[in-house]
């Protein structure tokens, strides 16, 4: 059974430490310090009672977008690479625009790294086409998306 919950962000840790951060030395260090902001959403899908992939979003502008009443930035999306190619990321973008569209949420962005452009590329996420280096990360490009009420 496969289904995207709502999760602590203690429980992004592990996928943000084996994933995202493994420069980190310690796994309890794999934090956002915003984690625990009252806006923060943190999801997750859980495949089997394992979290296989994770996302952190909040309430955050950006200069690089016209202004609009509510946006929100993703940070630290991850899915386990044990469990990759099975749709599960696509899952948890698409169950967390529904989520930020009923919340009315107008803007999701967020720095993509360089091999997951395409994937949100396919999830009708747009691009400004300037990179910029993120220290022990690697390239990103930012990229956002309109949520429109349908």
């Amino acid at each position: 059974m496969t289904e995207v919950r709502e999760i602590s962000a203690a429980e992004t840790k592990s996928l943000r430490h084996r994933v995202l951060w493994p420069h980190i030395e310690k796994e309890e260090d794999c934090t956002i310090d915003i984690d625990l902001r009252v806006d923060a959403i943190h999801l997750g899908v859980v495949h089997d009672g394992t979290i296989v992939a994770i996302g952190s979003f909040f309430q955050m502008e950006t200069t690089k977008l016209p202004p609009v009443a509510k946006v929100y930035r993703l940070r630290a999306m991850a899915s386990d690479p044990n469990y990759r190619k099975m749709g599960f990321g696509e899952k948890l973008i698409t169950h967390a625009l529904e989520l930020l569209k009923n919340r009315d949420v107008e803007v999701l962005w967020c720095d993509a790294r360089k091999v997951a452009i395409g994937f949100y590329e396919r999830l009708g996420f747009e691009k400004i086409d300037e990179w910029y280096e993120v220290r022990n990360v690697g390239l990103h490009q930012f990229m956002y998306k309109y949520l429109k009420k349908e």
